[in-house]
């Protein structure tokens, strides 16, 4: 409005009436719509043709990455069947860890691009095998962590792999954020996956800001505060509630409501 009394002012200064106003701008503004479209299509043009070419390099390197993979996995299983000697069997076994470690970043880049996509369907699975391949993942990096699983049963319909990407990450954050010799016990009560340990906790700060992605409480933290927005994403897609009870040097207990997503 205010615009358009200024040009209004403009025009009137050099003579023309209203109606010459009105023909002017009827024809005006269009044309600056026009060019304004150009221009803007001319400067993004080539971010776009950036983004295709690398969307399309990271797709059909996803698919190369298969064939390596599977010739690693068949001759390590080929050379460990016909050998006895345990210092190279075992490095044979570290070869196929290797193998295994990839094969989940390939995995983990093949769901990211489906998703990306809208292409990740929902399935039915146990979500005990997923809490239990989450607890075998940590083997490697607890240290003197302990991990007390309880076992139980409960079938979802749900995204697995998002799934399992929320699991591992919140048992990540229970031993990162652990004590020396601290503890984490994961199990099942009334519907709900309760993750529970006796870290260091979180203050009230902490916990309002806790979803946000790249917040991290500690500056010092390895990582990039990311993994609890993932978490989040994804009970928020399957409308999972969660609950957090923590308090500064007595630990953290997450609870995730499966009940809405049980088949």
């Amino acid at each position: 409005m205010a615009m358009g009394a200024v040009v209004w002012l403009v025009f009137e200064n050099f003579g023309y009436t209203r109606e010459n106003f009105f023909v002017v701008t009827m024809v005006l503004f269009p044309l600056l719509i026009f060019f304004g479209y150009l221009l803007s299509k001319i400067a993004l043009e080539p971010l776009f043709v950036t983004n295709d070419l690398l969307d399309r390099l990271l797709k059909d390197t996803l698919h190369e990455l298969n064939i390596p993979l599977s010739t690693i996995f068949a001759n390590v299983s080929m050379l460990s069947r016909f050998e006895n000697d345990r210092k190279k069997l075992k490095r044979l076994s570290r070869i196929e860890k290797a193998g295994g470690h990839l094969l989940e970043l390939y995995e983990d880049l093949d769901y990211f691009i489906k998703k990306e996509i809208g292409s990740v369907e929902k399935e039915r699975f146990e979500l005990r095998e997923v809490v239990e391949k989450s607890v075998r993942k940590m083997e490697d990096i607890r240290g003197d962590i302990s991990i007390q699983y309880r076992s139980f049963d409960m079938s979802v319909i749900a995204d697995r792999r998002g799934c399992q990407k929320a699991i591992d990450n919140l048992l990540s954050n229970a031993i990162k954020y652990n004590r020396p010799g601290g503890s984490v016990k994961i199990f099942e009560e009334k519907g709900s996956l309760v993750v529970q340990d006796s870290g260091i906790g979180m203050d009230d700060q902490t916990l309002f800001r806790v979803f946000d992605r790249y917040y991290q409480s500690e500056l010092s933290a390895s990582g990039y505060g990311i993994g609890l927005h993932i978490v989040k994403t994804f009970c928020d897609q399957h409308g999972i509630k969660i609950k957090i009870e923590s308090k500064v040097n007595s630990g953290t207990t997450f609870r995730l409501d499966f009940k809405g997503v049980k088949a």
